[in-house]
């Protein structure tokens, strides 16, 4: 890209990879919280209060700007493709991939994600007429493949041996359909986003995805679980088991709106900025470094060992990274 934005000195591509970098740094954060709350409220919970939470903040921050709750500014158009984009990337990307984690682990399912970028350019080549440079190519690959050593290398419980081949082929295909979702969450929002403010239309995107989760919660019958745990969290004082799991909840809570700050209201915003400066492939890949910038967070928060492959993947998608900002 030849235009320049007047930011610090930063050229439009330059500000691009800044945005996708950070937001893979946020998404690192933001997965640690998100375990954690995860444990102690379930996945299908967590989805649905961190974009509650990600819808508020959101609409606080429209109030200052705009005095407005929401965007007045927004064409039917953008409505359609960011809505679109919402029960997408987040519904119909994140479902399958929560599926994947129980069938066949997170290393499988993140080694199966890494696939978003290549899944991102393919499709913003045949539908959106992106072209990619031999460089940019060439860091694509790179990237993706220190991603693939690096998590395919991270030790663990190896549960495939004992799953029964369907088992198996079914948390596979859910791994791919999490990543084609992700990719084309990223693609619709690029084209609903088109010269809007980040923020604004990456509200449309949570406030769809909000309301996709809570029918996936309805179809499921976890209105009431989700109640009870509120009821729970705000209850008066009982036996000192009770205090103890009532501080447990409440530690959650606090944990997922760290997260549901840190991810679905900065880190989808700078995602969705990225890909508003850069080809979507490319954005797409500063992002999903994710899985090697874990690494080093497990060792040190959970002290899991790291091998020669984890540090050989790391380099080679650092290393990718340099080739697409350069």
């Amino acid at each position: 890209m030849n235009a320049r934005l007047n930011f610090a000195g930063l050229s439009t591509s330059g500000l691009g990879v800044m945005a996708g970098l950070s937001t893979a740094v946020l998404w690192t954060a933001t997965a640690v919280c998100f375990e954690a709350s995860s444990r102690r409220l379930g996945s299908l919970s967590v989805n649905v209060l961190r974009l509650a939470v990600a819808a508020v903040l959101f609409s606080a921050l429209s109030l200052l700007r705009t005095h407005h709750f929401l965007s007045v500014a927004l064409s039917q158009e953008a409505w359609f493709y960011l809505g679109l984009s919402g029960l997408v990337g987040f519904v119909l990307g994140d479902v399958p991939l929560f599926q994947a984690f129980a069938l066949i682990g997170a290393r499988l399912s993140m080694l199966i994600y890494a696939s978003v970028p290549l899944m991102t350019a393919l499709c913003g080549f045949l539908f959106l007429g992106e072209s990619m440079r031999g460089r940019a190519l060439a860091g694509m690959a790179i990237t993706v493949a220190g991603i693939a050593i690096a998590v395919g290398a991270k030790p663990g419980t190896d549960r495939t041996g004992t799953e029964a081949r369907s088992r198996r082929t079914t948390g596979i295909l859910m791994a791919f359909a999490g990543a084609a979702g992700q990719a084309a969450g990223l693609l619709l929002g690029k084209r609903g986003a088109m010269g809007l403010d980040s923020f604004a239309a990456t509200q449309i995107r949570v406030l769809a995805g909000l309301v996709g989760f809570l029918v996936v919660l309805v179809a499921a019958g976890r209105v009431r679980a989700l109640r009870d745990q509120f009821r729970e969290a705000v209850a008066p004082s009982g036996t000192a088991a009770d205090l103890a799991q009532r501080r447990s909840l409440r530690r959650a809570l606090l944990v997922l709106c760290v997260g549901a700050l840190l991810g679905p209201f900065l880190g989808v915003s700078l995602g969705l900025l990225s890909t508003q400066l850069l080809p979507a492939g490319t954005a797409a890949t500063l992002m999903s470094i994710v899985p090697v910038l874990l690494i080093p967070v497990s060792a040190l928060a959970f002290r899991e060992r790291t091998s020669w492959l984890e540090i050989v993947g790391a380099v080679l998608a650092v290393g990718g990274v340099a080739v697409l900002a350069s």
